[in-house]
Order: structure tokens, then C-alpha cells, then sequence
């Protein structure tokens, strides 16, 4: 079974700092095909703008130039893009994540996975924001790196 998911820029972080030898599964998914990684230019451009920030390459020793341009290399590649990113919904508590959320949106994702706490509270919630995310995405599953990891593993397993 294949998914559909948009990745929040710290889970493309992770994936440059860890290094090549050092993949989590969300990442290992896009290569076996289990995830398709949708994307936008927006995102792309966002992703681009962290992953060269001279701070996080001091904290983080394998994020290197070169290391960036391969992790760049590979999210092109591997996207499925979307050109189109309408901006249907707008957080009114953080809109800088709204072109995630409208990604989301458009490429009609099951998952958007992230470490943001603030993004997992939305899902649960009982705001307006929340209602209407789900209004125009009920199949949106807001879920972490590790459990989306433990719902790939489950779901091989299940196919054995």
C-alpha cells in the first residue's frame, strides 16, 4: 500500500543531518515507494532556506554543502509535485505553516508528518481552525515520523 504524505521542513532537517548511512524510515519509505512524497515549490524553497541556515550546519556536523545538495537532489527526484497550492485554509495561530496545511489540501495527502507539536494539537482539536482543516481534508492524518514508521512496519507485516 502506498501513501500519500507531505514531509514539515524538520523532518527534511533530520533526514540531511543524519546522514546517508543513518535513514529513518520515513525516508527509506520514499525509496521503496511506500510513501510518495508530495511537494511544493513553496516547501522546496522553505526546506532550501533551513537547510543552508549557518546556525543548524554549526549544531549539525553531517549537514554540509554537499550533503544539502544531495538531500535537494533527492526531494526533487523523488516528489510528486504539485503546481497548483491553492490557499484554501489559513491557521490563524501560525499561518507560516499554511502553505503546508494548502499542500496538504491539494494533494489530497494522508499524512502530514511532523515533530510540531502545535500541528498534532490541531488535529484533536475543537477550534474552528480544526473544523475546518477537516472540512477540507478528512483523510489528513497528522502523525509523527516515528509513527508513521510503526504504521509502514505494521502494514508490511500485515502483508506477510
Amino acid at each position: 500500500m502506498s501513501h500519500r504524505a507531505v514531509y514539515d521542513t524538520m523532518v527534511f532537517f533530520q533526514w540531511a543531518a543524519l546522514g546517508q548511512n543513518r535513514q529513518h524510515a520515513t525516508v527509506k519509505a520514499l525509496y521503496d515507494g511506500s510513501v510518495h512524497l508530495c511537494m511544493s515549490q513553496a516547501l522546496l524553497e522553505e526546506v532550501r532556506d533551513v537547510l543552508y541556515r549557518p546556525e543548524l550546519r554549526e549544531r549539525a556536523p553531517n549537514l554540509t554543502p554537499d550533503r544539502v545538495k544531495q538531500v535537494l537532489a533527492a526531494i526533487v527526484e523523488l516528489s510528486e509535485w504539485v503546481a497548483d497550492v491553492p490557499n484554501a485554509f489559513t491557521w490563524t495561530r501560525h499561518p507560516d505553516d499554511d502553505h503546508i496545511f494548502n499542500l496538504a489540501i491539494a494533494a489530497k495527502a494522508d499524512f502530514l508528518v511532523t515533530w510540531e507539536n502545535r500541528m498534532h494539537a490541531l488535529a484533536t482539536e475543537q477550534t474552528e481552525d480544526a473544523g475546518r482543516l477537516r472540512a477540507h481534508a478528512p483523510q489528513l492524518q497528522i502523525i509523527t515520523p516515528v509513527e508513521l514508521a510503526r504504521r509502514l512496519a505494521s502494514e508490511r507485516a500485515d502483508q506477510r
